[in-house]
């Protein structure tokens, strides 16, 4: 394993990460989905080591998929709202949709936690809806999708996902 520094650089502000990978490619994806995930304007990275920070440890979890299906992975830095946040170039973004840029999944979805703890960020607990009442899922749409396109009737549908034939007429109005 060998250990960098990634130097992030965003509306003339930095931050620097310490990052540890198996190699130098592995260590150039991470540099830019972390760059992607906030949307950098820059990011450089240099062999060497610094200190671990939090947000550089939650980094390398999602980097080697270090999360427990069953356990919660409890956020341990700040929150606004009850829900976690961290501060970055003087900005605070919320840890969910980070992760979302982070794991290259399209930023149109909601993400709430399935195991109904605010303050966790496991990503392997995460839902991923169109709309934050949703009961759906967007995998459940296209899903119900393919059921209409061959020919099964809305009430059908509805009875499958455990929902109101009404909110299926309304997932194929839009």
């Amino acid at each position: 394993m060998d250990n960098y520094i990634l130097c992030v650089e965003k509306n003339k502000k930095e931050i620097k990460l310490g990052l540890t990978a198996n190699d130098s490619n592995h260590a150039g994806a991470q540099a830019k989905d972390i760059a992607r995930a906030f949307v950098a304007d820059a990011f450089t990275l240099t062999y060497e080591e610094i200190k671990s920070s939090l947000l550089s440890e939650f980094f390398k979890k999602l980097a080697y998929s270090n999360f427990n299906h069953k356990d919660c992975s409890v956020w341990q830095a700040t929150y606004c709202n009850n829900t976690p946040v961290i501060y970055a170039f003087g900005v605070r973004y919320y840890v969910r949709p980070l992760v979302l840029s982070y794991l290259d999944i399209p930023k149109d979805l909601y993400v709430l936690p399935k195991c109904g703890r605010k303050n966790c960020v496991n990503p392997f607990h995460n839902t991923y809806k169109t709309m934050k009442a949703s009961k759906l899922t967007s995998a459940d749409k296209r899903l119900a999708l393919a059921f209409a396109s061959q020919g099964v009737p809305v009430k059908e549908i509805a009875k499958a996902f455990k929902i109101h034939r009404s909110s299926i007429y309304r997932l194929f109005k839009k």
